[in-house]
């Protein structure tokens, strides 16, 4: 059987879903921007299973343009993986809300800006604003991140249900038992500052001489909004002081806009 962890609250139980659809996914959720192609022996290791059973998923996913064939026996995701992530990425009301806003924070603070919703314990980029003449960080849309260590993460577990949020904090501590109780105390401080200010800052969460800055599209949402500063341009008062207050407003008009045309 594909091994799988249990990284979402409230998944349907086994018996209900499809066993063969589920190890085809797992299949596809190996594909990143980190790991853009894959070989029959490491999605074999990566999902414990065994060669004849990889190479059947594999084929499935070959048949109907999933993946695609690089050579050297390694594959990468095909044009079927490209025209549902653009279908669902054009469903989502608070990125189409957000983007222009985005674009706007970013050009007037020189910061990068980031929306984006939990995938397991990581965090997924939805949008992706750069300040002119600024590098990327690759932070594009599809790339994830920490969810523990970052501070939309940190924002988006702030804003769940208190069952949920405990049991999603004890599947993170389970998966990082080194320094696990460092990294909940500094999850729990966010939550704190969430609680005063309605944001969190988190120094370096990408690189040094970085440091970010995340709240709540609205409680309960989602979706996290993320500002960040690089470099010595942007200052840690400026992040406080001026970027956050404009954070949250926006956060606010992207949660109204994204309302109406729901």
């Amino acid at each position: 059987m594909v091994r799988t962890r249990q990284l979402t609250p409230g998944t349907p139980r086994d018996d209900a879903q499809v066993d063969s659809l589920r190890r085809g996914l797992e299949v596809l959720r190996l594909f990143d921007l980190r790991h853009r192609k894959l070989s029959l022996t490491d999605i074999a290791r990566k999902l414990d299973l065994s060669r004849p059973t990889t190479e059947k998923l594999v084929q499935t996913l070959l048949s109907h343009h999933f993946l695609q064939a690089t050579g050297n026996d390694s594959y990468e995701p095909h044009a079927a993986c490209l025209a549902l992530g653009r279908a669902a990425r054009k469903s989502l009301a608070a990125g189409q809300a957000a983007r222009p806003l985005m674009r706007e924070l970013s050009q007037r603070f020189g910061v990068h800006v980031t929306l984006s919703t939990r995938d397991r314990l990581h965090m997924l980029v939805v949008e992706h604003c750069v300040p002119a003449g600024r590098v990327q960080l690759g932070l594009t849309s599809g790339a994830r991140f920490p969810m523990a260590t970052s501070a939309s993460g940190r924002a988006y577990l702030w804003g769940r249900p208190e069952a949920q949020r405990q049991e999603l904090l004890g599947l993170i501590a389970a998966e990082m038992p080194s320094g696990a109780s460092r990294q909940l105390a500094d999850v729990q401080a966010a939550f704190r500052e969430l609680e005063a200010t309605g944001w969190c800052h988190v120094a370096a969460p990408v690189a040094t001489q970085t440091a970010s800055i995340a709240t709540l599209v609205k409680t309960g949402s989602e979706f996290a909004l993320a500002a960040m500063a690089v470099g010595a341009d942007v200052t840690e008062a400026t992040l406080r002081n001026q970027v956050a207050p404009a954070l949250l407003a926006m956060a606010q008009r992207i949660a109204l806009a994204a309302e109406e045309d729901a």
